[in-house]
């Protein structure tokens, strides 16, 4: 087993399932992730296309990740888990024989996807499944199901998530110095959002490609943030 010290605020390029062995039982205040949906999703939006995500042709891996992220949650803790209609069904019964659902929170987009452009109504959301793991509370008032945010143009990522949104969840569910952990990293928006609000992460990427993204975002907010501090 790891010890949390030795692994907290870092990028770590391997496959979920198995580092996710290594973390201590009860050691994470809260699971925020954006798996792939077993869609097989290719992004042709942009001019430059992006190579298929890793592992979506299917679900196998889902049940051991819910095995895994009740383990080694803490008693009283939240996860949120990104997802599409396509398989909230699959989603939904796995992650119920462990946690509670209790809300599947609608992100709202400020515009449309592609898809079927003459058969289909344009895709506008993406599903959040809200769990909870005891009896943990939300921190400030009751906000509603539906979230808008701006999408992010997928500059680093084909199903890059916007850091706001990710700030905003982080926020409702876990307090400073908290352990977030992302066991599918993408290009880093979760631990970048941690960085942000003084939260502790652990980031999870099978993809050598991302994981270096991610560790140049960290160092670039970083960065930023000594030069703003510099001008003060």
């Amino acid at each position: 087993m790891y010890k949390i010290k030795d692994i907290i605020n870092k990028v770590h390029c391997a496959d979920c399932l198995g580092f996710m062995k290594t973390l201590p039982d009860n050691s994470v205040d809260l699971v925020l992730t954006d798996p792939p949906y077993g869609m097989e999703f290719q992004s042709n939006y942009r001019i430059k296309k992006y190579d298929a995500i890793e592992n979506d042709n299917n679900l196998n891996w889902l049940p051991s990740f819910v095995e895994e992220a009740k383990r080694i949650t803490k008693d009283d803790s939240h996860l949120y888990i990104f997802c599409s209609f396509h398989n909230i069904d699959i989603f939904k019964q796995e992650i119920q024989k462990h946690f509670n659902i209790k809300n599947i929170l609608i992100w709202e987009k400020n515009n449309t996807g592609m898809g079927d452009l003459f058969g289909d109504y344009a895709p506008k959301y993406e599903m959040i499944i809200f769990c909870s793991n005891g009896a943990k509370k939300l921190n400030g008032s009751r906000d509603a199901n539906i979230i808008k945010a701006s999408k992010t143009g997928n500059i680093f990522h084909p199903t890059e998530k916007p850091v706001e949104l990710i700030k905003y969840l982080i926020s409702k569910s876990s307090k400073e110095n908290d352990i977030i952990l992302d066991p599918f990293l993408g290009s880093g928006t979760t631990a970048v959002a941690c960085q942000n609000l003084h939260r502790n992460f652990i980031g999870i990427e099978i993809s050598e490609k991302y994981c270096e993204i991610a560790r140049q975002r960290l160092r670039q907010q970083t960065l930023i943030k000594l030069i703003t501090k510099e001008d003060e």
